[in-house]
C-alpha cells in the first residue's frame, strides 16, 4: 500500500507529465506548476477515488504549494479514519 504523499504526488505528476519524484514540496501549484484550479479539482477527485474517501473542496483553495497539498491529503485522510461511518 502506498502512503498518502505518494498516491498525491504520483495523481499530481501525471497529470502534469512529469515525473512523481519532480514533487518538490515547495513548488507552487500555479506558478511554478501552471496548475490551473480545475486541474486542482481533477487531481483530488482522482486522489478521493483511489482512496476511497471524501474531501472538503473548500479547504482546497488553501493550498498553494506541493507541501500544502500533501498536508491537506494527510489531514483530510486522518480525519476520514477517525469519523466513523
Amino acid at each position: 500500500m502506498q502512503s498518502t504523499d505518494a498516491i498525491v504526488r504520483a495523481v499530481l505528476a501525471h497529470h502534469l507529465d512529469r515525473e512523481a519524484g519532480t514533487m518538490y514540496p515547495w513548488l507552487r501549484l500555479q506558478d511554478d506548476l501552471d496548475l490551473t484550479p480545475l486541474e486542482l479539482v481533477l487531481v483530488a477527485l482522482e486522489i478521493e477515488e483511489i482512496e476511497h474517501t471524501q474531501v472538503a473542496f473548500d479547504e482546497l483553495a488553501g493550498a498553494h504549494t506541493v507541501g500544502d497539498l500533501l498536508a491537506f491529503f494527510s489531514r483530510e485522510l486522518e480525519r476520514d479514519t477517525l469519523i466513523p461511518t
